[in-house]
This record gives C-alpha cells, structure tokens and sequence, in this order.
C-alpha cells in the first residue's frame, strides 16, 4: 500500500473532527498476496494498538471457520489468507473515549477525570468478503454486524445492493447507514434492511457500515457505548 500512517499519538488526544468513534478497522491487500489489518477513515491512515483486536475469525467457502496464519508485531498485523478463506471478520475494542472539552477527546475512561463532558466505549466489528458464499447470507455470531442479502462481489460501482443489520442476533430498526463513510440519511427499516448504492469514487473498496448507540448511564467508565459494524469488499473497475 501507497500510504501514509498518523502516529499513535502517546497522549491519545484526538480533535473531535478526527474522533476514532468515525475510523473503522478493515484489511488491505499487499502486494505478495497477503492482507494487513489497518485502521483509520478510508484515505488516512492511523497507527493502532495491537491489543486491542480481540477477535479474528476467517471462513471458508462453504461458510465453515478455518484456521488462518496472522502475524502480529510492533503495530502491525498480517494475515495469511489460504486459497478458500472466504470472509475474515475482526472485533476491535477501541476503549473508553472521554471527551474533555468541546474539539478533544482522550482514550481513558471518565473515572481519570473530574470533570469531562462526554464519555463513550467504542467497539467496531468488521466483515471483510474475499469470496462468495451463501452461508454469508445469515449472521456470524457477532453483537452487531451487517449482512448482505445478495452477493456483492459481482456487483459493480453505481450498482445497489441490499444488507440486513443485526443486533445481538435480531434485526436492528432504525441504525444508521453510511457509504464510503458518507452519511446520505440511510436508515434500516423494521426489518433491519435497508438497499444501499455502491460507491462510485472508491477505487473498488467498498465500505457499507452502520452505527448504533445506546445509554450506559451506571457504567463507571463511559455514559453511553458506541458500536460500528463494516462490511466491506472490492467491486471490478470499469
């Protein structure tokens, strides 16, 4: 990859235009085959902390999981994909984000503070599909996901496709919707689908992520918990 990585600041101060409650987790193809775990917002790229990816999964063709090599070293991690890995996903715990004034915010909990105006748990959950299979039509058993009802792989930029998002297993109402990390107002419906439009600046990856927030108001180190579900995937260029 061509790009350029923000340092992991060790203060972790952030301003809120760059708040990693909006940067996502997803991997990226290298160019001897291999896929590298990056996180950040589509074009800028940031450092991250290796201990915070709690989960790696990766399954094959016939939607079965299977073991996949993973290297993990000073802030980077490299997965090894085998010729049937289908689709890998990845949990990431961000951690707790206080927010201390009104443009920053720091990644601890409200408890290192006396006074904060905002406090949240950010979790990000992503599905990267390398190829196709039906059984990726249901959930995986993640807490919050984003399901595609059809197969986007044969899809091209412009196309639409429909996905489904599920909430600790159950179709989630009314989360929000956004592509290529571009909110247009999408909104899942009471079935928890919604039919969204690819990305025509992409590049061919394409990004389809929802957004759910909810109150933790007797948490001792956050006020509400902030989760974010990525599909994400390559279209053919024309």
């Amino acid at each position: 990859m061509n790009r350029s990585y923000i340092p992991l600041l060790a203060t972790s101060f952030i301003l809120a235009a760059q708040s990693a409650q909006a940067h996502n987790v997803w991997l990226e193809p290298t160019p001897n085959g291999t896929l590298e775990l990056v996180y950040g917002h589509h074009s800028e790229l940031q450092e991250y902390d290796l201990g915070k990816v709690r989960v790696l999964r990766a399954y094959g063709s016939n939607g079965k999981e299977q073991a996949v090599k993973k290297d993990a070293s000073g802030t980077r991690m490299v997965i090894s994909p085998t010729n049937d890995t289908a689709m890998i996903n990845v949990e990431y715990d961000n951690g707790f984000w206080t927010k201390i004034d009104g443009s920053t915010w720091e990644n601890k909990s409200k408890r290192h503070f006396e006074k904060y105006l905002d406090a949240t748990h950010s979790l990000k959950y992503n599905k990267n599909l390398l190829r196709w299979s039906d059984q990726f039509k249901q959930p995986s058993g993640m807490l919050f996901e984003v399901v595609p009802l059809e197969n986007p792989l044969t899809r091209r930029p412009g196309d639409k496709i429909s996905v489904q998002v599920f909430y600790q297993g159950k179709p989630l109402k009314d989360a929000g919707i956004e592509v290529q990390g571009h909110d247009e107002n999408f909104k899942t419906d009471a079935q928890g689908k919604v039919k969204v439009p690819l990305s025509t600046k992409s590049n061919g990856l394409q990004e389809i992520a929802a957004y759910y927030r909810y109150e933790t108001p007797n948490h001792l180190d956050a006020n509400e918990t902030s989760l974010t579900a990525s599909l994400v995937f390559r279209t053919p260029q024309p």
